[in-house]
């Protein structure tokens, strides 16, 4: 590699592929490489530890420099994320991956789907195809993956014969002398695989039934988190199964999906999001994986999709003064182009007149309307392409005017002001064990073994899953049933301490009782309002604190 020509956007890639190759690699080792300053190194590798964060993973630092420490699996994990991150911003790949054999792999894979008429959505068809193109490569390369204990799920799986029915797609690639893949190289492509494509390689009612109580029950959770009920929606039930199913099974083979859509997500569903996390915190304590914010942020989704069926509109009122027939002519138009309408209400002109119009969203009228008290659409009696049109624009308006209502306005509500206006702490800690526990040990309980219980509760789960959240925000939170009194404690460092694999300044912990699920919503979108703008978090933090 001639340094000289690497382009200063390209940088943090190139060290990214030296650190995946154990280097040891010192600031001023890679200030004199690429002819930099080190405060330019110093941002390149701030990127690059944000990068392994995403994957909880995180470098290492001795007195040769700079490293990464990991297993096989981890290290195709950061590759994977940085390829699919460069494929979805439409940027070339080929410092990481060889182009031909991404080519061949492709076309190989997509010929034994249809082949075997199965169907994949494309986003996981990607992620499957730039896995199996690096498991080649690395392999070439002589790293080879070794897969770390197995839990329920995918022995499950393999119960199914859904192993052959995998080699069968892989077969296709060895036919064309590509590659001949191991064992274990069969056995993770198998947890991806049918992770991917669970609705066709398993029937859903072969998903065990407790699993299924389970994702209800985790319906129930957010709902009473979002003040929404979505325990009826069938449809979204059914997807959650599927997916968090197939979750699982990705998370078997240590391998993770990038989500494109996750920083939109966050800015214009905050509180969905907060309250999703929330929820999948507890949902997979007991299956003990961790979450990536891809990960919650797809869940999420899922869930927008049916709080969206829920929002149809309340009425139109369709005024016309010409016989039945035209009206029911008119309505029947309406409803085709319009098909998630909750009624459509006729009504002649003089009728109008002192109408209650209060659940109304707007008329259409074939005569004219003075000083209506909501907007018109004036058509013609025979609903021409035009009028239509004029139809459809009304509705995306209305559509945009709530959506634009309901973006969260930079405002501390006064219930959740007095609810945390006592529990606003500005102080300095060297740990997270000592920042953690001293915000336990200021809540009050009954006696000292049931803190107890309710600190290794918060422990236990960060020994599962770290509860850092973004830009400097961890919400720790421990088992409800340690909670005699809903509280919400707001610790502010002036120094940020370690989290894990990352930095925190502002520690949000939690104590809900099972009953109280409804407070966590608010201060969820406030939290996220927070990673948006920290300064304007803590400035309403000083203003809030009693």
């Amino acid at each position: 590699m001639n340094n000289d020509y690497v382009d200063s956007k390209q940088r943090k890639f190139w060290i990214v592929k030296r650190l995946l190759e154990q280097e040891h690699l010192s600031y001023q080792q890679l200030s004199e490489d690429y002819y930099v300053s080190r405060s330019s190194i110093a941002n390149d590798i701030s990127y690059i530890k944000d990068l392994f964060s995403k994957e909880d993973l995180a470098l290492t630092f001795d007195n040769s420099g700079t490293f990464f420490k990991g297993s096989e699996v981890q290290i195709q994990k950061i590759l994977k994320r940085i390829v699919l991150n460069l494929l979805n911003n439409g940027q070339s790949t080929e410092l990481f991956i060889e182009e031909e054999l991404m080519e061949k792999v492709s076309k190989g894979l997509y010929h034994a789907l249809n082949e075997k008429q199965i169907e994949i959505p494309e986003s996981y068809i990607q992620n499957i195809i730039v896995s199996i193109v690096l498991i080649i490569q690395r392999a070439k390369e002589d790293h080879h993956i070794h897969l770390e204990g197995t839990n329920q799920y995918g022995q499950f799986f393999l119960e199914f014969d859904k192993y052959p029915l995998v080699y069968g797609l892989l077969n296709e690639l060895e036919e064309q002398n590509i590659y001949s893949f191991s064992q274990e190289e069969i056995q993770y492509l198998t947890y991806l695989i049918v992770g991917s494509g669970l609705r066709f390689f398993m029937k859903e009612d072969a998903i065990p039934f407790t699993f299924r109580g389970k994702v209800r029950f985790l319906i129930q959770k957010i709902s009473e988190g979002l003040q929404m009920d979505l325990t009826q929606d069938s449809r979204l039930e059914e997807d959650l199964v599927v997916h968090l199913y197939q979750l699982i099974l990705r998370l078997e083979a240590q391998s993770s999906v990038v989500n494109p859509l996750i920083d939109e997500i966050k800015q214009t569903y905050p509180a969905l999001y907060g309250v999703v996390w929330f929820g999948l915190a507890d949902f997979c304590k007991p299956y003990q994986i961790a979450l990536s914010d891809d990960e919650v942020g797809f869940v999420s989704i899922h869930f927008q999709a049916a709080l969206e069926r829920i929002k149809k509109m309340h009425k139109i009122l369709f005024v016309c003064p010409n016989g039945i027939g035209t009206s029911s002519f008119v309505s029947a138009k309406i409803r085709r182009i319009l098909p998630d309408v909750n009624s459509i209400e006729t009504v002649s002109t003089s009728k109008l007149e002192g109408m209650d119009l209060s659940d109304v969203d707007f008329i259409i009228s074939t005569v004219e309307i003075a000083a209506a008290e909501k907007p018109v659409v004036r058509i013609s009696p025979m609903v021409t392409v035009k009028d239509m049109k004029c139809i459809m624009n009304q509705y995306i308006d209305l559509i945009i005017a709530r959506e634009q209502n309901t973006l969260p306005k930079l405002e501390v509500a006064s219930e959740t002001k007095e609810f945390i206006a006592r529990n606003i702490i500005f102080q300095n800690f060297s740990s997270k064990k000592a920042a953690l526990n001293f915000l336990i040990d200021q809540q009050s309980f009954s006696d000292k073994d049931l803190q107890d219980k309710f600190k290794q509760s918060v422990w236990e789960r960060e020994g599962l899953q770290s509860t850092y959240l973004d830009n400097g925000f961890a919400i720790p939170h421990g088992s409800p049933e340690f909670v005699e009194k809903t509280t919400i404690s707001i610790l502010i460092l002036d120094k940020p301490i370690n989290w894990g694999n990352q930095k925190v300044d502002i520690i949000v912990l939690l104590m809900i009782k099972e009953e109280d699920v409804r407070k966590v919503e608010p201060v969820m979108e406030l939290v996220m309002q927070g990673i948006e703008d920290k300064n304007w978090f803590i400035s309403k933090m000083m203003e809030v604190k009693k």
